[in-house]
């Protein structure tokens, strides 16, 4: 009995090990499966073109298995991979070449695009994205903006945060500071005050709690009366992506 239940310890070990050894690996999904998981998690896509059906390009045979490289394990979790062979993808991510890396992010905006030929091109590419596509932290006006005609050129919105020390409130900003919300950045111009109950300024705005964004058009008074949409709820990432888009399209049809 001794042999047989040292075979069955054996093998289960060994089994084990392979599923310790697939759980390391980059795991490769289908492209409508890595947009809709990115859609709903806000991880970046990376896509292989590992195609000659693209007549450009260095050769791909053999570049695949760079992607089992601890270069570029490490990256795993970063991303939803997608191998690129055949023509429906080529044609979605609009590939031109052999061993190209394409990377998404979560509204299957393009972030990158390079031709790659080796492991160590690969890890640097991904490294370069992740330098790119990171967490911003907002540079804040404190209780009151520039002077409109002081309004950096480009921004078109005013985000006011009521806040204190709450967990709430700090929930909120990392939520605004979330790479995926980043990309709104450049458009808004950060006010900050401070929520203090029954003060003379929480009255004025009409604010009832900590965390309150208020949504306002850079080129109007800065006031209560030029509130466009406001918010008190918490907030992921994406909804207050949403929330911040849906302020900049009312700006942007109010002024045409």
């Amino acid at each position: 009995m001794r042999p047989l239940w040292a075979a069955v310890v054996l093998a289960s070990l060994a089994f084990s090990g392979s599923l310790a050894a697939d759980d390391e690996q980059v795991k490769w999904v289908k492209l409508d499966e890595a947009r809709a998981k990115s859609a709903a998690g806000g991880k970046p896509v990376l896509v292989f073109c590992a195609t000659d059906l693209i007549v450009d390009g260095p050769p791909v045979k053999g570049l695949d298995r760079a992607f089992a490289s601890e270069l570029v394990r490490i990256y795993k979790d970063e991303f939803h991979f997608v191998k690129c062979t055949d023509m429906k993808t080529v044609k979605a991510v609009k590939a031109v070449s052999k061993c190209e890396l394409i990377f998404l992010d979560p509204d299957d905006s393009e972030l990158l695009r390079v031709v790659v030929k080796n492991t160590a091109e690969i890890a640097a590419a991904i490294k370069a994205l992740l330098e790119k596509y990171a967490n911003k932290p907002i540079q804040w006006h404190l209780d009151s903006p520039p002077a409109r005609g002081s309004v950096p050129e480009g921004k078109l919105m005013i985000v006011v945060l009521f806040g204190d020390d709450s967990d709430g409130v700090a929930a909120a900003i990392r939520s605004l500071e979330d790479r995926r919300v980043a990309k709104v950045h450049e458009k808004c111009l950060f006010v900050k005050i401070a929520y203090r109950k029954e003060s003379s300024e929480t009255k004025e705005w009409k604010v009832l709690g900590a965390p309150t964004l208020l949504i306002l058009d850079s080129t109007r008074d800065f006031s209560p009366k030029s509130v466009l949409e406001r918010s008190s709820e918490r907030k992921t990432a994406k909804e207050m992506k949403s929330f911040l888009v849906k302020g900049l399209g009312a700006i942007e049809k109010a002024r045409r």
